[in-house]
């Protein structure tokens, strides 16, 4: 059997015991695949037992830095890998029985693959439904299908050691982690898209990164560093548009806390934006 490092970011706070045991459990269970789990303990806040009971762990391996942040892990979990493919799953995610297996036997009929992308689960609001609608269709338009229906989520994938290098992950922003690296992929490297569910991704969770002011906050400056690459002008456009509306939606997270100054600022950057004179109504939200 092949095998697969699998890189674990985790905060490692008591608030997320239950679900972090739960990934490792779905990893160290793959079923005609050897996991090589690597879990990153990542910042300040981690709780201090479960890094003991993590440790103590004959079955997985765990590094703990200081230096917090989801890009900083991925860089770290990356750095580790030393088999020829590697996977990543977050800790309030799942992978299914024989994900590993499916991805590892497509990726091995094609030495050119370098990145199988699987389809799965979303859990939202308490509801499952399958995660990458129309999947055959990012075969043939992956750029432009990354900014529809975003298909790397975390767990989704498989990649080649020796063609996903380090590099990919130097300059991952704190925001959009994996759209980022999806349009990297998408621009350097060939994927494979397959419509077999292999995971479980998770929408729920309470305290998911994702879901917090600051993310939000470092969503626009995570565009413009998407803005930075060498986009289609199709794309570039879109993307464009994507920034804009990230200007916008800080500006009224801000405006909903009683932030109005914080929300003018970020207005006035939405409207000197290219696309920005769409939002001008709004303008009448901070005159009340």
């Amino acid at each position: 059997m092949q095998a697969v490092t699998v890189i674990l970011p985790t905060k490692a706070t008591s608030s997320r015991i239950e679900c972090l045991y739960r990934a490792i459990r779905s990893v160290l269970s793959q079923q005609n695949a050897r996991a090589r789990l690597v879990v990153i303990a990542n910042g300040s806040q981690c709780d201090p037992d479960l890094l003991s009971a993590l440790a103590r762990r004959p079955d997985l391996r765990l590094i703990h830095t200081e230096e917090g942040g989801y890009p900083a892990a991925l860089r770290i979990g990356r750095s580790l890998v030393d088999t020829p493919f590697f996977a990543e799953l977050d800790d309030d995610d799942e992978l299914l029985p024989m994900a590993l297996a499916t991805r590892v036997r497509r990726i091995s009929l094609d030495s050119s693959i370098d990145v199988v992308v699987t389809n799965g689960f979303k859990r939202c609001d308490r509801q499952q439904t399958i995660a990458i609608r129309n999947i055959g269709s990012c075969q043939t338009d992956p750029l432009r299908r990354l900014m529809d229906n975003m298909w790397l989520v975390p767990c989704a994938a498989l990649f080649r050691t020796e063609t996903v290098t380090s590099d990919f992950f130097a300059a991952i922003p704190a925001a959009m982690e994996w759209t980022y690296l999806g349009t990297l992929l998408a621009l350097k490297r060939k994927i494979l898209f397959v419509d077999v569910p292999t995971f479980i991704y998770n929408r729920d969770t309470s305290d998911s990164l994702s879901r917090s002011k600051s993310y939000l906050l470092s969503t626009p400056d995570a565009i413009q560093r998407l803005l930075q690459l060498e986009l289609p002008s199709d794309i570039r456009d879109l993307v464009k548009k994507k920034h804009v509306m990230s200007l916008h939606e800080v500006s009224d997270r801000e405006l909903a806390e009683g932030n109005v100054s914080e929300a003018w600022k970020w207005h006035l950057r939405t409207l000197t934006h290219l696309y920005g004179w769409r939002y001008l109504p709004y303008t009448r939200h901070l005159v009340k």
